[in-house]
């Protein structure tokens, strides 16, 4: 997965506008730390700096000075081996034959191939392997055939088989797109004479902008000098049948953030309380697994009765292990990420609570630490049900050969790590958990429902494993 962000000023004035987007991207660095981008529109002239590595280190006080517009896009990307090189880096843009066109997206599109195939057929010249360059092209296509940019994302909406959440700059417009099955966030905000899209309402708050709603299933707003308007893809599903991607309330999202009317910290913490109902420990200390574990954690020690404290602490100068591309990466960033703090956990029973167990890589090295820094018991307590089946949609773990779950038992799964005990929460009780949710989830990593499709080249890898 990877964050998008947008800011407009209907006024068309430049103050902020570049700034505003930098601070979005920085707020959402916690969806990609591969490398980040912005696009601004100067008059109709597009300017675009992107690179490797984080938002504070590609962007400065001069290159952000020297990005003056009216509207700007911006993006952080995480890893991912289907993407990768320079190349790949957001946002995109193109010079068509209906003037200059940037995109940022945040896309898995299962059709990607099939489609890059006939439009080389039809003459097309493609320089990335992004499924981003596809619908910009498949766009500009479109754009030709229809009356204004609205539809022409409706005929390529049409065309592409996805989940996505894209942000388009034109010359004159910023249009923001939910895929039809609302499976990835997106939310409109505004401040003054600016409005902003963004793929979590974090960057909305850190800017200080109101919120104004979450876009619907296959929604298409338009922001112009007009001001805001709407239309929405005929096939989208009904708000109510909407499918969230069920890791971001897991894993994904910043704590601070609300998807979809749900916050994801009283999401985390009311799992951890089913967690402790369903699967008590005991212990003398419950932690949790800095950061994402930290709010299920809570609400297991609350459920539990039992104290909760700090047994670990993290190098902040270390990103997310789970989005790195390779796992030589993971095992790398894993043992720079964490170190124990031996007075708290000395001959210790702990319960560490985390978000959930992936590839094990992390929770292994955690159960390492704690047991060599004079914990007697560690026991693992997941605030999401086992990952099965290899999330085709972006969440990096695209093969089941990566995960545990899908070929081992619980039991055996304990053994790997090396815990006491291991227990996940239930998935009944994880959707239980999101209680103000307006709409459904989508949780084919837990249930091998993938409703969005699966990928052409794909298919056949991705299948329901049982236990008897």
């Amino acid at each position: 997965m990877s964050g998008v962000f947008g800011c407009y000023d209907i006024k068309g004035s430049k103050q902020d506008v570049t700034r505003d987007t930098y601070y979005g991207i920085f707020s959402l660095q916690h969806r990609g730390q591969e490398s980040c981008g912005i696009a601004v529109n100067d008059d109709g002239s597009f300017l675009v700096h992107k690179a490797s590595g984080l938002v504070t280190d590609v962007f400065d006080e001069v290159t952000l000075s020297a990005l003056a517009g009216t509207c700007a896009i911006g993006h952080t990307r995480g890893g991912s081996p289907r993407e990768n090189g320079t190349d790949a880096i957001q946002p995109i843009s193109i010079k068509s034959r209906v003037g200059n066109i940037a995109l940022t997206s945040d896309s898995v599109i299962m059709n990607a191939n099939k489609i890059r195939d006939g439009l080389k057929d039809q003459g097309a010249i493609f320089q990335t392997n992004t499924d981003s360059e596809i619908i910009l092209s498949l766009f500009s296509r479109n754009r030709i055939r229809t009356e204004d940019c609205e539809h022409a994302i409706l005929e390529t909406m049409k065309e592409i088989h996805g989940v996505y959440a894209m942000v388009f700059m034109t010359e004159d417009k910023l249009i923001g797109v939910r895929d039809p099955y609302g499976i990835r966030p997106l939310i409109l905000g505004k401040l003054g004479d600016k409005y902003y899209i963004s793929s979590e309402s974090c960057a909305l708050d850190a800017i200080g902008c109101e919120i104004v709603r979450d876009f619907l299933p296959g929604e298409i707003i338009t922001i112009s000098k007009d001001g805001m308007s709407s239309i929405l893809y005929d096939e989208a599903v009904e708000k109510k049948d909407a499918k969230v991607c069920v890791f971001e309330y897991v894993y994904v999202a910043r704590p601070d953030s609300v998807i979809d009317k749900m916050s994801i910290f009283d999401s985390r913490y009311r799992v951890g309380m089913a967690l402790a109902k369903e699967s008590p420990a005991d212990v003398d200390l419950v932690i949790g697994a800095p950061d994402s574990g930290n709010a299920a954690a809570e609400g297991f020690a609350a459920g539990m009765g039992i104290r909760y404290g700090a047994g670990l602490l993290k190098n902040r100068y270390v990103g997310r292990t789970f989005i790195k591309s390779t796992q030589q990466q993971r095992e790398l960033a894993v043992r720079m990420k964490f170190a124990a703090l031996k007075t708290a956990i000395k001959d210790k029973k702990i319960a560490i609570v985390d978000d959930s167990l992936v590839r094990g890589t992390t929770t292994k090295h955690i159960i390492s630490f704690l047991r060599e820094n004079g914990a007697s018991e560690v026991h693992v307590r997941l605030a999401s049900p086992p990952v099965k089946f290899g999330c085709c949609y972006g969440v990096n773990a695209s093969s089941e050969t990566e995960l545990p779950a899908s070929t081992k038992s619980i039991e055996e799964i304990r053994e790997m790590i090396g815990a006491d005990s291991l227990a996940y929460i239930s998935l009944e009780s994880l959707r239980a958990s999101l209680n103000t949710i307006d709409c459904d989830v989508c949780s084919a990593c837990f249930d091998g429902n993938f409703i969005a499709g699966k990928p052409e080249d794909d298919e056949e890898s991705i299948h329901k494993v049982k236990y008897n």
